[in-house]
Parts: C-alpha cells; sequence; structure tokens
C-alpha cells in the first residue's frame, strides 16, 4: 500500500520531506533543528496525525493533519496543514491518494468539517482539493474566503 501513517519511527524521514516543502516555498525557516523538534511533538501528539506516501519503496511525500473541538462547526474539526510531494514524483496521483486518505482519517475521527489553505495560483493544489469538493467561496459574502496569517517572530536576543 503506498500510503501509511506515520510513527515515531518515521521522524527523520518526515523532517527530509519537511525541509524539501521548505525549500520548495524557497524560505529558510524553520531550520532543520526546528523541523524536527516539531516533528517530532506532533508526532507525540494525539491531536496530529502525518501520512507518508510511498513510491518504489522510498517516501516521496506527506500530509499533516490537525484536529480540534470547533464551536462553529458543532464538533471536531480537521485541518489538513500540510500536503507535500516531492516535485520529481508530481503528476502521478499521491497528491490526489494523500488527499483522500486525510479526508477518510477526518472522518474516521468523527470529524463533522476539513479545512485548509492554499495559494489561489497553486493550481495543481487547487486542482486536486476542488476535486474533493473543497470550495472557497461564501454564501454569506459573495467572495471568496480568505486565510490571513501573521509571524509572531521571537524578540530579537
Amino acid at each position: 500500500m503506498p500510503y501509511r501513517t506515520a510513527e515515531n519511527a518515521d521522524a527523520a524521514t518526515l523532517v527530509a520531506l519537511a525541509l524539501a516543502f521548505r525549500d520548495h516555498l524557497e524560505r529558510d525557516r524553520p531550520t532543520v533543528a526546528q523541523l524536527a523538534a516539531g516533528v517530532s511533538q506532533l508526532l507525540a501528539s494525539p491531536d496530529a496525525e502525518f501520512t507518508l506516501a510511498h513510491q518504489d519503496g522510498e517516501a516521496v511525500g506527506y500530509t499533516l493533519l490537525r484536529f480540534r473541538p470547533s464551536m462553529w462547526a458543532g464538533g471536531l474539526e480537521a485541518t489538513l496543514e500540510d500536503l507535500f510531494v516531492r516535485p520529481d514524483r508530481r503528476g502521478l496521483g499521491l497528491g490526489r491518494g494523500l488527499v483522500g486518505v486525510s479526508l477518510a482519517r477526518a472522518r474516521d475521527r468523527g470529524c463533522v468539517t476539513i479545512g485548509l489553505d492554499t495559494n489561489e495560483r497553486n493550481e495543481a493544489s487547487t486542482r486536486i482539493y476542488r476535486s474533493f469538493g473543497f470550495d472557497a467561496h461564501s454564501r454569506r459574502w459573495g467572495g471568496r474566503q480568505m486565510f490571513y496569517r501573521l509571524a509572531l517572530e521571537p524578540p530579537c536576543c
């Protein structure tokens, strides 16, 4: 089977994939040490779950799901925080497969909604998300829902 839930023994693999994702995004943070600490913490958390995609015996992609109760959803909500497939393995259906597994895992956990954010110009991932029924359109306002982010950098020195 090409997809499986990651375990503690997969920490180094997850860090390597997250580092490739970071580099793909042309960022220099988080550091390798920060990624390693974050992966370790998330693997130990009951509110997070990684899924790995394998091809030819090698891990080539992952998702990170986060879970939390939501008063607005009326139950448990999942967030698809990360979806990454190595660039040399894209176009083979692995990203779509990872999203499908993530939706199944969210349903298995009893989630009533799942959300995510992506850049509107990330056409490949947007096509995948839309094919599963994700929609950014707001019935109330008639426009797209936006997700804003503010980096809260630690104080210097």
